[in-house]
C-alpha cells in the first residue's frame, strides 16, 4: 500500500484555533500551487509512497518500542471532521497534530537514530515489510537510497520545527 505523508509547521495557537478542514486546508499536497515553494523554506514536507515504510522502519524496524518512536510519522492527536456517507463512507478531514514539545521528542529521537546502520540491518526486514503491504515493485537498493534520503530529510524537517518551537500538522494520503 503506498501511502503519502505530508507535514506542515505551523504556529502552536493555530492548534487550538482552527478546525480540523482548516488545519487540514494549510496542508498542501504535491500539485498544489504552493508546495513547492513552502516546501523550498522548509515549512511543508513531503514523503512519496514511503508513508508505512518510514514507520516501519522507525518503530517496527527495532530502533525503539517507546511512544516517542511513532511521533515521526503517526504519532500525535487526531482530529477529525466529518460524518459517515452510506455510499462513500466517511467523508471529511482527518489528520494528526503534535504540539511543540511533541515535535522536540520526534526531532530529538530522529538525531538519535543512525539511518546508514538502520537501513543496513532493516535490509530483509523491509524487503518482506514491502510484499505485505501490497506493494507492486520490490524492495531494491534503489528504495533503500530513497528511503534513506526521506529519512535524512525528515530528521532536518523536524529538527528546524523543533528549533523554530513550531506544532506540526501531518496528513497522510493513500
Amino acid at each position: 500500500m503506498s501511502v503519502d505523508f505530508f507535514w506542515r509547521r505551523v504556529p502552536c495557537r493555530a492548534l487550538d484555533q482552527l478546525s480540523p478542514k482548516e488545519l487540514g486546508a494549510l496542508v498542501p499536497h504535491w500539485f498544489d500551487s504552493e508546495f513547492k515553494s513552502l516546501c523550498e523554506v522548509g515549512m511543508v514536507m513531503g514523503v512519496e509512497g514511503n508513508g508505512y515504510v518510514v514507520h516501519f522502519a522507525l518503530t517496527s524496524g527495532g530502533v525503539a518500542s517507546d511512544g516517542v518512536a511513532r511521533l515521526p510519522a503517526f504519532g500525535g492527536e487526531q482530529r477529525a471532521e466529518g460524518e459517515e456517507d452510506p455510499e462513500y463512507g466517511w467523508v471529511g478531514t482527518e489528520l494528526w497534530v503534535l504540539r511543540p514539545d511533541e515535535v522536540r521528542e520526534a526531532s530529538d529521537f530522529l538525531k538519535r537514530v543512525a539511518v546508514d546502520d538502520l537501513m543496513t540491518g532493516l535490509d530483509a526486514a523491509l524487503a518482506r515489510e514491502v510484499v505485505s503491504l501490497g506493494f507492486s515493485r520490490p524492495w531494491s537498493p534503489a528504495w533503500s537510497e530513497e528511503l534513506t534520503a526521506d529519512l535524512g530529510e525528515l530528521r532536518s524537517f523536524f529538527a528546524a520545527a523543533a528549533a523554530a518551537g513550531d506544532a506540526m500538522v501531518k496528513f497522510e494520503s493513500a
